[in-house]
Formats: C-alpha cells, sequence, structure tokens
C-alpha cells in the first residue's frame, strides 16, 4: 500500500485540533494573575496603553478629620493628537476585595502632551487599597 504525502497537513491538523480541545469542566483562570494584582493603574485598550503616562509614585494619604483615602495620580497624553479618557477609582479593603466604594466614570480631556492630575477620595475611612481604570470615553 503506497502513502499518500498530499493528506499529511490534513492529518496534522486534525491531531493538533483533537489535542487543543478538551472537554469540560475548565480550570478558571486565576484573579492572582490579573494585571490589578500587579499594578495600581490598568488600561484596558492597546491603543490607549500607547499614548498614556502614569507616574510611578500616586500621591495616597488620609484625609484629616475623616480618615478618607486620597489617591492623585498623574497621567500624561504623549500623543500628538487630544484625547479622551474615562478614569474610575474602586476602592479596596486591605486584602484587596471590593468594598462598593467606586467613583463614577470621569471624563479626563488631555492635549498633546499635557499632563494632568487625577484625584479620587474614598467614599469612608474603610478603604486600604485602590484601582485606577482607564478606558477610551467613545
Amino acid at each position: 500500500m503506497k502513502f499518500d504525502r498530499s493528506l499529511l497537513p490534513a492529518a496534522f491538523a486534525t491531531l493538533l485540533f483533537a489535542a487543543c480541545s478538551s472537554a469540560p469542566p475548565y480550570a478558571a483562570l486565576s484573579i492572582d494573575e490579573d494585571a490589578e494584582a500587579e499594578s495600581n493603574v490598568t488600561v484596558t485598550d492597546s491603543e490607549l496603553l500607547d499614548v498614556i503616562r502614569v507616574g510611578k509614585n500616586p500621591l495616597v494619604e488620609r484625609v484629616p478629620g475623616s480618615n478618607q483615602l486620597k489617591v492623585a495620580v498623574t497621567l500624561r497624553n504623549i500623543d500628538d493628537e487630544p484625547i479622551q479618557i474615562l478614569a474610575q477609582t474602586s476602592f479596596l479593603n486591605a486584602q484587596k476585595q471590593p468594598l462598593g466604594d467606586d467613583t463614577n466614570k470621569q471624563v479626563k480631556l488631555l492635549a498633546p502632551g499635557e499632563t494632568i492630575t487625577h484625584v479620587a477620595i474614598s467614599k469612608s475611612s474603610d478603604a486600604r487599597d485602590w484601582q485606577l481604570r482607564l478606558s477610551w470615553n467613545r
């Protein structure tokens, strides 16, 4: 019996597909490996990531009297066109769990090369950590 080499690519593709697909259930991916576990500031779009820069050392302090958490983060547009972004801050407990203390999505307008400071203040003194999410205003 003669082996037909023209069938080899199809056979290989079939074997590869069978090896890549598996039956449920699937193991869930860990939140601990998420970008938010690594950084207090995340950007939701790769195009925005190309044009926005974030200061290395955000100001994080307590508001005297109320003990609310205040966060100030520097944002810079490095593009040659103006951009509109949305900034939303979530305040977290000491274990980085949500407190339900989220700011509304705030529109930030940045001219080419402009640097601004985004400031957010928690509603209560329970906040111990924070997460800032940046996205396009579309």
